[in-house]
């Protein structure tokens, strides 16, 4: 079988990635290294069935990857990821250098920093594969392939990270929007989605006295102030104790998260920070442009296409709510890097 020049870049990147990944710990800081250590060793026998570190504990033992070394769990990992991105499909014109290429690219090798060791966001990413196929799949109709997605979100947020259970509500809350006769139906669909989490956190509230970023972005981060660990923290302008604070935190820490100009200029000095945020506001800007032209190409509001990107821009407002700090918000975004790809390559991978 002859490779074409897409497939042969995407090898060379994955040989690339891989090698690094297999080599990263001697070189990343030791922070990057405190929940592979965790969940590599569980100090304190809390590996289970339920919620992301006890499970992450169980998987990693259960399989004897705790075992291993760094670079062969990180061999390993990243082998299994580059097959399934593999099998996703590679795009045409990959081998172009179009700003959707080089987004994906970067974010490819950047996977050698963080899933080259023990971590909760190889399970993830492993759930948002199976999620990505499901989008692929022509055995199911687009509405029945919508309703088993939105479902394997809600249950995967109760076995495994408890947002993901806002992400089905939110991705309806923009599906219901584009029902709508409006024009800037995507402008309209964030903001109503991001005002949507304002209102479940005002419920959250009347249940547990805090509101959803106050009780854990926010209490999580007044922890974590003054560490030298912890010097990119999202810190909300105001006081989230309060609707109006949590409103504000909110929509900071969505900004924070995906258009994170003000990080440009505090970190100026940290060339690690000026590489992420330049990527997560290119990647917001190719989102939108994407999101747009499937807009105008579907021919029903169920089209796979849309709804790839009502689950991407919900999943966008969710970490606005959560987040913590930078290093963290382009972690998770790489946890959901395949439908990120899907999204990103749609027609480049699919259409005929």
């Amino acid at each position: 079988m002859q490779l074409s020049k897409n497939q042969i870049l995407f090898i060379f990147i994955a040989i690339i990635t891989i090698t690094t990944g297999a080599f990263a710990h001697l070189f990343l800081p030791e922070k990057y290294y405190y929940d592979a250590v965790l969940i590599a060793t569980d100090p304190y026998n809390q590996k289970g069935l339920i919620n992301s570190y006890p499970v992450a504990m169980l998987f990693y033992d259960t399989l004897f990857l705790n075992k291993l070394p760094y670079s062969i769990i990180s061999i390993l990992q990243l082998t299994i990821i580059f097959w399934f991105f593999y099998k996703l499909s590679v795009p045409k014109n990959f081998t172009k250098l179009y700003l959707s290429n080089i987004l994906i690219w970067s974010a490819l090798i950047a996977l050698s920093i963080y899933i080259s060791m023990p971590s909760k966001e190889f399970i993830n990413i492993l759930f948002i594969f199976f999620i990505a196929f499901i989008f692929k799949s022509t055995r199911f109709k687009p509405k029945i392939k919508v309703y088993i997605i939105l479902v394997l979100f809600g249950l995967f947020g109760l076995w495994y990270r408890i947002y993901f259970i806002m992400l089905p509500v939110l991705a309806v809350v923009s599906f219901l929007i584009f029902k709508l006769k409006i024009r800037k139906k995507i402008t309209t669909s964030i903001i109503v989605s991001i005002l949507a989490a304002i209102f479940i956190s005002s419920i959250y509230e009347n249940v547990s006295g805090k509101y959803m970023s106050e009780g854990t972005r926010e209490a999580l981060n007044e922890k974590r102030m003054g560490r030298q660990d912890s010097q990119t923290l999202i810190l909300s302008p105001i006081n989230t104790n309060n609707l109006l604070g949590e409103a504000t935190g909110i929509i900071y820490g969505y900004i924070t998260v995906n258009l994170p100009f003000e990080s440009l200029i505090k970190f100026y000095k940290k060339p690690q920070v000026i590489l992420f945020s330049t990527w997560q506001i290119f990647l917001f800007y190719v989102l939108i442009i994407q999101f747009n032209k499937a807009r105008n190409a579907s021919t029903s509001v169920y089209d796979e296409r849309l709804w790839l990107f009502h689950i991407i821009f919900s999943y966008l407002v969710i970490q606005g709510v959560f987040e913590p700090d930078l290093g963290s918000s382009i972690r998770h975004k790489f946890g959901i890097l395949p439908i990120i790809y899907q999204a990103v390559f749609y027609t480049r991978l699919y259409d005929k």
